[in-house]
């Protein structure tokens, strides 16, 4: 018998496994909905966190429209956000969509107010460049609602990451609105918008991908590899999903000398 590359075992068992029910409905409809994955208390000491970095730059830009509403990375610095990153039921799926690993591709939250919209309240995709969609995503978006609100949220257009995926007029909009702790996992190529609000609302965006694709940022200077290890909560588990060891060699020497090391 031939020898098979363990990556080729692993890619040959994913279809023809059998799926969760969220999965499916994730490649079928675009999006599912994870049940409230966490409490009102967690809510609030996401949402108090978030405070400590308003008006810090780059992590929270003010009168900047166009990062107006955005925090940045605030994983980097809260247990509650690495703990939310890291909760099982979630870890769960992204190992289901994901057989082969994955990385963060990016954590920011988002902050809606009256006076000010959010700048995701523009009909986007997570990943606007990717020209084509895929039969299974790619890239996985993870949104957790913070606050409670009596109106809509977001829409989401439904099946604009396949089968309309260059035709969003024969897309149904879905209007939703999550309770706070819910999640909304979809494929980053559906195309949604969050809508203006009457009061101050957040959530939290997780974006996780197959390592072939580039993160929005790559936590690898100094500077923020320093302040990534002043926190020590769940060091080790938030090194493996930030994808250091998805790090691109810069030559052959680089690539070569670990393999060597181990041999």
């Amino acid at each position: 018998m031939k020898d098979i590359h363990p990556g080729l075992t692993s890619t040959n068992k994913f279809e023809n496994q059998e799926h969760t029910e969220l999965f499916n409905q994730v490649i079928e409809k675009g999006y599912a909905f994870l049940e409230t994955i966490i409490d009102s208390d967690f809510c609030k000491q996401l949402v108090d966190d978030l405070e400590i970095l308003r008006g810090k730059f780059p992590y929270n830009i003010e009168k900047n429209n166009l990062f107006k509403g955005v925090f940045r990375s605030p994983f980097i610095f809260f247990n509650s956000y690495r703990d939310l990153a890291l909760i099982e039921e979630l870890k769960k799926y992204l190992n289901e969509f994901f057989p082969n690993n994955y990385q963060l591709h990016l954590n920011r939250c988002v902050e809606s107010r009256p006076s000010q919209n959010a700048s995701t309240n523009e009909l986007h995709r997570d990943i606007p460049y990717l020209h084509t969609p895929s039969k299974y995503p790619i890239s996985l978006s993870v949104l957790t609602f913070l606050d409670d609100y009596s109106d809509r949220q977001i829409s989401i257009y439904e099946g604009s990451h396949n089968q309309y995926f260059y035709n969003l007029e024969g897309a149904k909009e879905i209007k939703l609105n999550p309770k706070a702790g819910q999640s909304l996992i979809f494929d980053s190529n559906l195309i949604h918008n969050t809508h203006p609000t009457n009061k101050a609302i957040k959530y939290n965006l997780f974006m996780f991908t197959s390592p072939i694709i580039k993160p929005i940022v790559e936590y690898s200077s100094p500077n923020i590899f320093l302040k990534i290890s002043e926190n020590k909560h769940r060091y080790d588990e938030i090194l493996e999903i930030i994808g250091y060891r998805f790090a691109v060699p810069k030559d052959d020497f680089e690539y070569l000398n670990p393999k060597l090391n181990d041999l």
